[in-house]
């Protein structure tokens, strides 16, 4: 008996909830959160996963950006001779 696939639309609901979809799955994907109640319901638990996460920035130390900068000088240079 061959294994069933159940699409779910955990994938995509997180590419909406970071607007990493196309604009013609983002309209499609709107549409069934707003028409379907357990996927909205589904949604609005990751809306809230989402906001409980911490606010993290990662910032390189200035000693990094300067060894890139040199290196991209470097080899700037050496693609110009």
């Amino acid at each position: 008996m061959p294994m069933e696939e159940t699409y779910t639309y955990d994938a995509q609901m997180v590419q909406f909830l970071y607007r990493e979809l196309s604009a013609g799955d983002a309209v499609e994907m709107a549409h069934l959160i707003e028409d379907d109640s357990e996927i909205c319901a589904d949604f609005n638990a990751l809306l809230l996963a989402k906001a409980q996460l911490p606010k993290v920035q990662f910032n390189p130390s200035p000693t990094v950006l300067h060894n890139i900068l040199q290196y991209s000088s470097k080899t700037a240079l050496e693609a110009h001779f």
